[in-house]
């Protein structure tokens, strides 16, 4: 018997042998395949979209990306069957993703996994045919009027055919705009307006002034003189896209002004989108793809009125013990670093950020100024162009030549925010210890990259203190932060709850706020029509201060800053569930 059971033994040990060798083996398969996949979804996203391709590759081939797919553009526009089209893809690679074997998966490849799920997912739901025309294509922060003085001034000309290229992108503007004119008008006629009129059309007014001595123009002449081909090519190609500029450019604010000023005198929602039918579903929507988590609004609500609270009794006990600090603060009397310059803030910045934050070989960087013209049109201090995935160009920070603050603590978190340790660090963090290029190019959660940078511009704040005081920062700090949850508050009240202007000001009465009534109202104006436009900012903002505050009470002394945002950093940008596992693991391996 005693032999018997042994023989058992051994054959049963032999077939689980097999057993597990099978199973790894068709695991190799699985992980294999689902790389494959996302390569090709990658490679696809590129051939699809010539700005996306331009944006992050200067090399296709060495991608396997087949330039005679791509057709140069602006990419899919606003019709219905453009919509439709997109749907369908969205679909088709919902059910390809849905098709593998999660539990086959490697670690890294269940982050990929969870990632594009849950960008799928909420794309998905956003896409349901009764929120169609939901969407503002001209919201008054990020419409297209606003997108492409931006687009073309920053765009990199490398060589002769990115010119022609950009050249006929340029003559791509008007059909594109008539398309999105074409759904607000279906906007309008289904009662789905929602447009800041006057911001918009005020905007595009002054394109169209400046049309004999356009500073979206000189900027692109400025890239064009840059090019290495002779001077009458230079030339040539500068009478081309002028050219482009007349029938195309300056045509498509035009219409955008006819066209909007018609739409004007009709029926527009001038309060949230609580107001359309399905409104609140929708925006509860937009705020779970906007805060990178599946929370309902009332969580969110709930996260944000106990951050304000906490962030108000801080700033009571600050002003308490320093009442002279407060006065200041609030009358604008407030001390300032000693920069002359923001090549100084990033030098400052980068000499001590190897404190808390891991190393990063590549964070050579170049400061260019904004066109003079067009940062007069801007309230923006500065901002970090994506740099591609394959380039050699050292990473670039535009800055505006006409702020006369560079002093400020203000402009000092700015440029924390886009450059180190915000953006410019995180993005040179993700291209050097991530692989996949999906995950450095596809993957988006704005939530976590917006979040990451806003935590980051309040977390270099420590770095002044040999030269601010401590309780000055800390203050400036937390008058901040209150306002930001102050500011999501008032966004989901106006878009979930149906606030009225009225009810805002009440609602900033009980909290012990003031505001001038131009102030609210451009507040209101600003929120309105722009849903959810900070939720990424803010709310991302206190997901991530919430993981650190958990750690630091469970670690305590053990508690490292630098290892925290090694795991902060390693996921590169995701959903907040799957930087939380990271975080959970860094926990468990620090006790």
């Amino acid at each position: 018997m005693k032999y018997l059971k042994k023989s058992i033994q051994f054959l049963l040990s032999i077939t689980l042998f097999f057993c597990m060798v099978g199973c790894q083996q068709d695991n190799v398969t699985v992980q294999k395949e689902f790389d494959q996949f996302l390569n090709q979804e990658f490679v696809e996203t590129m051939e699809n979209d010539y700005v996306t391709l331009h944006t992050y590759v200067t090399h296709p081939e060495d991608f396997g990306i087949d330039m005679s797919q791509v057709e140069v553009g602006l990419g899919m526009g606003a019709s219905q069957d453009d919509q439709q089209k997109l749907k369908q893809e969205l679909n088709d690679t919902y059910e390809q993703l849905m098709g593998f074997d999660y539990d086959a998966l490697t670690e890294d490849q269940k982050d990929s996994y969870d990632i594009y799920k849950t960008q799928l997912s909420i794309d998905q739901k956003l896409s349901d045919e009764k929120f169609d025309y939901y969407g503002s294509l001209f919201a008054s922060m990020t419409g297209l009027h606003y997108q492409y003085p931006t687009l073309l001034t920053d765009w990199d000309i490398r060589n002769e055919e990115d010119l022609q290229n950009m050249i006929i992108m340029v003559k791509d503007i008007l059909p594109y705009t008539q398309e999105a004119l074409d759904y607000t008008k279906t906007q309008a006629q289904k009662g789905l307006l929602m447009i800041d009129f006057d911001s918009v059309l005020t905007y595009c007014q002054r394109i169209l002034d400046q049309k004999d001595h356009s500073p979206v123009l000189q900027a692109v002449y400025e890239n064009i003189e840059n090019l290495d081909i002779t001077k009458q090519k230079k030339e040539d190609y500068k009478q081309q896209m002028e050219d482009a500029f007349q029938t195309s450019f300056f045509p498509a604010y035009q219409e955008i002004i006819t066209t909007l000023s018609h739409l004007k005198d009709g029926t527009n929602n001038e309060q949230g989108l609580a107001h359309f039918k399905d409104g609140k579903e929708y925006y509860a929507l937009l705020l779970q793809q906007s805060s990178g988590t599946d929370q309902t609004v009332e969580e969110v609500k709930n996260m944000m009125e106990d951050a304000f609270h906490q962030h108000m009794q801080r700033l009571v006990v600050l002003a308490i013990q320093n009442p002279e600090l407060y006065e200041d603060y609030t009358n604008g009397n407030f001390p300032q670093t000693n920069f002359q310059s923001y090549d100084e803030i990033l030098k400052f910045i980068k000499q001590n950020l190897s404190q808390d934050f891991p190393e990063v070989d590549q964070l050579s960087y170049q400061i260019q100024d904004v066109n003079e013209n067009l940062a007069s049109d801007s309230g923006v201090t500065a901002y970090f162009n994506i740099p591609t995935l394959d380039g050699t160009q050292v990473k670039q920070l535009r800055v505006n030549p006409k702020t006369n603050d560079v002093k400020t603590i203000s402009t000092y978190a700015t440029v924390a925010h886009e450059g180190l340790t915000g953006h410019m660090y995180q993005y040179a963090y993700m291209y050097e210890n991530q692989t996949n290029n999906f995950r450095k190019a596809i993957a988006s959660c704005q939530a976590y990259s917006e979040g990451y940078a806003t935590y980051a511009q309040y977390e270099c704040l420590k770095y002044l203190e040999d030269e601010i005081d401590e309780d000055v920062l800390q203050l400036y700090k937390e008058a901040e932060l209150l306002n930001n949850s102050l500011t999501i508050l008032i966004d989901i009240g106006i878009h979930y709850e149906g606030w009225s202007q009225s009810d805002v000001l009440d609602f900033l009465e009980d909290n012990g706020m003031l505001l001038d009534e131009e102030s609210l109202s451009a507040l209101y104006k600003q929120l309105q029509a722009n849903p959810a436009a900070f939720v990424p900012y803010y709310v991302g903002y206190e997901k991530i201060a919430q993981m650190k505050e958990e750690a630091q009470e469970t670690l305590g002394d053990n508690f490292d800053h630098k290892l925290f945002h090694e795991a902060l950093l390693e996921t590169g940008t995701a959903p907040f569930d799957v930087v939380e596992r990271h975080i959970d693991r860094y926990v468990e391996n620090s006790q």
